[in-house]
């Protein structure tokens, strides 16, 4: 659990996998998350901005999408597409429907 920074990662539909070897991979995940998107702070601020988005899209399907949402969702989705596939490659994992799920949590939550 990743308590300083107020968040984890959990690998879905990896079925085969060592529990060692999933905690390996979620672990491997926000590693890359975090590399690519510049630190804990940012992989969270990151993936809120994407949740906000994504439900202000799923709220108003017709209102024009502005430049800041956009980025949003597009920074999120690129890192978490790439930090997949580099897991994936690295530990030689061949799920097809395997996914990483973000988890996250308020300061209020212990």
């Amino acid at each position: 659990m990743r308590t300083q920074s107020k968040y984890n990662a959990s690998l879905q539909s990896a079925d085969g996998l060592t529990d060692a070897q999933r905690q390996t991979a979620e672990q491997k995940f926000l590693d890359v998350m975090e590399y690519a998107l510049g630190g804990a702070s940012a992989v969270r601020g990151a993936y809120v901005e994407w949740l906000a988005a994504r439900s202000m899209r799923a709220e108003n399907p017709d209102v024009p999408r502005s430049a800041e949402e956009t980025m949003a969702i597009v920074r999120w989705e690129q890192a978490a597409d790439h930090a997949t596939r580099a897991v994936f490659r690295q530990m030689k994992i061949a799920a097809q429907n395997a996914f990483f799920e973000l988890h996250i949590w308020n300061s209020r939550t212990r």
